[in-house]
């Protein structure tokens, strides 16, 4: 997934869910930094399934 496609995603589930990136970032047992490393570099293919699943379970929860 390419930064600017992740970036939009994370910024409207935040929106979506009132609760901030850090949070999001907890949820996902992620560190803030990755998301920060994320946004510049985009998300890595291997990756990319799982990050779906948990941001759709943050969404659905809220």
């Amino acid at each position: 997934m390419n930064a600017q496609h992740f970036k939009e995603l994370i910024n409207s589930v935040c929106k979506t869910t009132n609760l901030p990136k850090y949070k999001v970032a907890n949820f996902m047992g992620i560190a803030i930094q990755t998301i920060n490393i994320w946004e510049r570099e985009g998300v890595p293919v291997r990756i990319k399934p799982y990050v779906m699943s948990v941001l759709r379970k943050v969404l659905f929860e809220k």
